[in-house]
């Protein structure tokens, strides 16, 4: 069969005979007729390709005949059992039946909240084949599976009986998905209101008024992506791309933004943000600066940050640790840093929840961003869901998993939910009786002054016992 392909079928040799003789009749219409030696050598050329392209093809095919012939199985015995032995019909079954906290530790999600995601993403997911595709919650599951652990999609292949390549493939296609159905449902649009429930969260919760949000960034490794150099090369030797979040004062999410190079500082991630820019142009719709009765001024609505960030009137951050520093800054400044704890404690608890954000992603670009937004939208849900239950009913963050500051100031590692909803109902309605508007200050080291006196009136009962050189 192999070397019928090194002879051309008499199809081949008719076709070019027809596009000689047609090429020949064209130039006769033109008044320009092959000539003898030219007929002849056009005749040789054309033959000649023909054999070449035979010639390929014929090689072609060998080789592909011998691939198929060294090919021992269209598909791997292992792979063939998945039904009976893949994790789908064996042990997640089991676990949802049994034992709902190893459900959790598997797949990072309670049967509940799984079968809801399950609702929401299989119209996106669900395949349609001449053979049996895998189905949606199988495929879910693989996703989750990954996120949770960070194993490579290798273990997982053996874990769920499909091969790494089609793992690939859902895990790509699926995070996508699920960024898409969820961060409608867990991303708040931005508002006045929305940002008055915000600083009644911090003000109720952190003794940190008039904040609406922290800002960092985090960087998130991954293997270097081909033909970039070191674009993504960061301060800790590795490449990385950068996270960057508004975390509120109850852990979760207000933004995220992800794709920045890990060569970028946070502030340059800040400025070039979608964030940064409604930012910079005063489109976050922050309320009118609120009058404060022991300073008997007005004081702006503020996010908190650390010194990569660019002092603002929306913005604070701490003062330079120097030798002579003053004591008062340094009051300020644990004020700050306490209030900043929730956007690492965020940053902590989804890497915590997602191990794969704790290995080096190995993917393409897209894969990796769909990774990172995926998480950050499954972290919120949890939250969402979580915050009408009893804490010790929680199970995405219980009592005991986060920092919290005792009473006395000290920090341990305790409860964190204990959220005083009357003080902050009363917190946001005295906001809305004393809002004025048409009142702007236009000086960041004004507005970070006037915090610090406030501060200085208005002490903690611990915060000189923290600080005991003041």
């Amino acid at each position: 069969m192999a070397i019928q392909h090194l002879v051309p079928d008499n199809m081949g040799i008719l076709k070019v005979r027809r596009y000689f003789y047609l090429l020949a009749l064209l130039r006769a219409k033109r008044g320009q007729p092959f000539s003898a030696a030219t007929s002849r050598s056009v005749k040789r050329l054309a033959v000649f390709s023909l054999l070449k392209r035979e010639r390929f093809r014929a090689v072609s095919c060998l080789k592909l005949a011998k691939k198929r012939k060294d090919r021992r199985f269209h598909v791997k015995p292992i792979l063939l059992g998945r039904k009976m032995y893949g994790a789908w019909y064996s042990l997640i079954p089991e676990m949802r039946e049994f034992d709902h906290e190893e459900f959790f530790n598997f797949m990072r999600m309670t049967p509940d909240s799984f079968d809801w995601l399950l609702d929401k993403v299989s119209p996106i997911i669900t395949k349609k084949s001449l053979r049996e595709p895998i189905c949606p919650g199988e495929r879910l599951a693989v996703t989750l599976r990954y996120l949770a652990s960070g194993d490579s999609m290798v273990s997982l292949s053996y874990l769920f009986r499909i091969s790494d390549q089609t793992i690939s493939n859902i895990v790509l296609e699926t995070t996508a998905a699920i960024w898409f159905v969820l961060k409608g449902e867990v991303f708040e649009p931005l508002s006045e209101d929305m940002w008055r429930r915000k600083s009644a969260e911090f003000e109720s919760l952190w003794q940190f008024p008039m904040c609406v949000g922290g800002v960092d960034g985090k960087h998130c490794f991954v293997q270097k992506f081909p033909m970039r150099g070191s674009e993504n090369f960061n301060y800790k030797y590795g490449h990385s791309i950068i996270l960057f979040a508004v975390s509120d004062a109850k852990y979760k999410f207000l933004v995220v933004d992800v794709g920045a190079r890990g060569r970028e500082s946070d502030g340059g991630v800040f400025d070039r943000s979608e964030f940064g820019k409604l930012f910079n142009n005063h489109q976050l719709q922050l309320p009118s600066p609120v009058f404060n009765d022991i300073l008997k001024t007005h004081l702006p609505y503020v996010f908190v940050g650390d010194d990569a960030f660019p002092l603002d009137v929306h913005m604070l951050k701490p003062f330079a640790d120097c030798l002579d520093q003053k004591p008062e800054e340094a009051i300020f400044n644990y004020r700050l840093s306490r209030a900043r704890r929730v956007v690492e404690n965020a940053f902590g608890i989804l890497a915590a929840r997602f191990r794969i954000l704790r290995r080096n992603i190995i993917g393409s670009e897209t894969l990796v961003q769909n990774i990172v937004l995926a998480c950050t939208a499954l972290h919120n849900l949890h939250l969402i869901r979580e915050d009408s239950v009893p804490p010790k009913q929680r199970v995405y963050l219980p009592p005991g998993y986060a920092d919290l500051y005792k009473s006395n100031g000290y920090l341990k590692r305790g409860r964190w939910r204990n959220e005083l909803k009357k003080e902050e109902r009363s917190i946001f309605h005295r906001l809305r009786r004393q809002e004025e508007h048409g009142v702007r200050i236009v000086d960041g080291h004004a507005v970070r002054e006037k915090f610090l006196e406030l501060f200085v009136c208005c002490p903690l009962p611990w915060q000189y016992n923290i600080l005991p050189n003041v």
